[in-house]
């Protein structure tokens, strides 16, 4: 499954739901956990996925900030990722 979170907050709640196949994939202003400086950073960093929209993270000046470990991906690579799950969800 392919969880699309859109806000910091709802992190702890997707935390409880993601199981190790998940992907995670991080929006809007959602994209400033992917700071390893961030507080939410812990929620995200138990996914085995995590991926990023680079639109996003240009918009917010973020992108020079994000962990090495999160993949950041464009508009194509974002409709991709959502055609290669079997189900996706939005938080």
């Amino acid at each position: 499954m392919l969880h699309i979170v859109k806000s910091l907050e709802k992190l702890k709640l997707v935390s409880r739901y993601l199981q190790q196949e998940d992907a995670l994939l991080l929006v809007e202003n959602a994209v400033y956990a992917t700071s390893e400086h961030c507080e939410y950073f812990k929620q995200i960093a138990q996914a085995n996925l995590v991926f990023v929209l680079e639109e996003d993270l240009l918009a917010r000046g973020w992108s020079k900030k994000t962990a090495e470990n999160i993949q950041i991906v464009n508009k194509f690579e974002f409709v991709e990722l959502t055609v290669s799950q079997a189900k996706s969800i939005s938080w």
